[in-house]
């Protein structure tokens, strides 16, 4: 694995992509990004004391759920008892702040994964909605560097068959069996979050119906 480390990037996500064909294994870190990718091509708000870095990974079985077994695998990692999962790849604490977002992006046949992660306190933010990993925490230069590499190391050396996937994170999730929605573009499905399917996919019960739901955001009432 090669990795490369930046002071500052516009996005470590971008920056794999560009990099992806010159080495079979890569993972980019950088100490700040000035234009962070997130889901569905939204920004992802640089806060101070954060981890950005990205990867490419294989999947080890259904791709659709490669964002949820890395989702797992950090939340085993960090401490599984305060954290859990949020449809389809975020992480929150025990507060309900958001910790952590998963990104995946294909190109060609690599799968980059993009993570990021609100390690310590966050003094300015323009969303309410963000918490931090460890209290108090102020990630010096070097773990800027070393924490992305040793996470990486950590879910190569974890892997979860699709089983697993899919019983482990419906233990860690914390929605289900909440009111929901899900909005994907133009189209909102209602209902009670039963589950996820064996492709990943949110099991939303309205009525006597069950409606699938591949992509999209996830609001609880």
């Amino acid at each position: 694995m090669k990795h490369l480390h930046f002071k500052e990037l516009p996005s470590t996500q971008l920056k794999a992509i560009e990099l992806i064909e010159e080495h079979n294994s890569i993972l980019i870190s950088a100490q700040k990004q000035t234009q962070g990718r997130g889901r569905r091509d939204n920004n992802w708000e640089d806060l101070e004391n954060s981890l950005a870095f990205s990867f490419n990974i294989s999947p080890t079985g259904k791709p659709t759920l490669l964002a949820l077994e890395i989702a797992i695998t950090l939340a085993k990692y960090f401490d599984e008892d305060n954290l859990s999962l949020k449809w389809p790849n975020d992480i929150y604490n025990e507060k309900g702040k958001k910790v952590i977002g998963i990104l995946v992006n294909k190109e060609g046949d690599d799968y980059i994964i993009g993570i990021g992660i609100n390690y310590g306190p966050v003094t300015k933010s323009t969303h309410n909605n963000y918490g931090q990993l460890k209290s108090g925490h102020l990630l010096n230069e070097e773990e800027y560097k070393t924490l992305p590499e040793q996470i990486y190391k950590y879910i190569c050396e974890n892997r979860l068959n699709d089983h697993d996937i899919i019983s482990k994170w419906s233990r860690l999730s914390f929605h289900i069996n909440q009111k929901c929605k899900v909005i994907d573009g133009d189209e909102i499905i209602t209902g009670t979050f039963e589950g996820i399917g064996e492709y990943g996919e949110a099991l939303i019960k309205n009525g006597d119906k069950i409606e699938k739901a591949y992509t999209g955001s996830l609001l609880l009432d």
